[in-house]
């Protein structure tokens, strides 16, 4: 099972500061509620879901955010990041749409939860 043995690496840390003090951002908006909890339950992954995740997890820095007078607002992945990162991870051609496809499953959900 994956998930037990990692830890949420969703914080704040000075870097945040820095960068949401000259927005006027609280930095607690964006980190998510279940990193807030301590990090999600342990969880199975199924071997042909696992391209997937590893490119979901290698994204986890490329969300496009709106900020605005009411906080920030995830809008989803950067596609092009994603694109750039199945390449790197050596994900062959033909499996690309369906791991995209995944992913976006991923995403969906992702923005549910940063949002809320």
């Amino acid at each position: 099972m994956l998930g037990a043995e990692t830890s949420i690496h969703d914080e704040i840390d000075d870097d945040l500061r820095a960068q949401c003090a000259p927005l006027g951002i609280d930095p607690v908006q964006l980190v998510s509620q279940i990193a807030k909890e301590g990090g999600p339950p342990p969880f199975e992954l199924w071997p042909e879901h696992l391209d997937a995740y590893e490119v979901f997890f290698a994204c986890r820095r490329q969300w496009r955010v709106e900020v605005g007078m009411g906080g920030a607002y995830f809008q989803g992945l950067d596609f092009s990041a994603v694109d750039v990162v199945m390449k790197h991870l050596g994900i062959p051609r033909k499996r690309q749409r369906e791991v995209f496809l995944q992913v976006q499953v991923m995403e969906d959900e992702g923005v549910k939860v940063l949002n809320a």
